[in-house]
């Protein structure tokens, strides 16, 4: 296995303020990794950068081999790099189906024409991504709210919705920022199970 992401030397300024400063990284396929450091260390800044939110003031950015570097969130995440951010961001007026759903849509290979019509290949994709998507409501336990308003959940579960919600984008490294963050312990242990489970697929 190869090296699945590297940052060189990045390093991120605002103004007259150092916020990252010569971050190394060589994330291997198949780890898992822990950015570890006290509040205010760079850590959200860091994966900001990597996925596109920030561009590196210098340093380089490299994933599966490409540099990625000052690209675009949209066209990071279409090359395989998911994330759940820090602070719950689901869609609010969305059912908790439709957010997984809407993760995938740029996976789908459909065109205006295939949609407004509702052709064949759209039909059999359209239904192919909804039995993705409850799939992956199975795996994190929220089968049974599919239709729920995804913020009527507890909020432990909309952490795990969140997670659903990036792996529908198929990714091949997934940014997870503080996911245990509001859980008791024994969510928090049935989540690190999860991820095993997850790397491991």
């Amino acid at each position: 296995m190869g090296s699945l992401l590297q940052t060189i030397e990045v390093n991120k300024q605002f103004g007259g303020l150092a916020a990252v400063t010569a971050l190394n990284m060589d994330v291997q396929a198949g780890e898992i990794i822990g950015l570890i450091g006290p509040n205010g260390a760079g850590k959200t800044t860091s994966f900001n950068l990597i996925t596109g939110v920030y561009t590196p003031t210098s340093g380089k950015i490299l994933f599966d081999g490409e540099d990625i570097t000052g690209m675009k969130p949209h066209a990071i995440t279409h090359r395989g790099v998911a994330r759940k951010f820090q602070n719950i961001r689901l869609f609010k007026e969305m059912s908790v189906l439709e957010n997984v759903l809407v993760a995938q849509h740029m996976r789908m290979g459909t065109n205006l024409l295939e949609a407004t019509l509702r052709l064949p290949s759209y039909m059999k994709r359209e239904k192919h991504i909804h039995e993705r998507a409850r799939a992956l409501l199975a795996e994190v336990d929220l089968s049974e709210h599919e239709q729920a308003k995804a913020t009527s959940l507890p909020y432990g579960k909309q952490r795990r919705l969140e997670i659903a919600r990036a792996l529908a984008t198929e990714p091949k490294l997934l940014f997870l920022d503080e996911p245990a963050a509001g859980m008791n312990p024994q969510e928090s242990v049935e989540l690190m199970e999860f991820i095993l489970k997850i790397r491991d697929q």
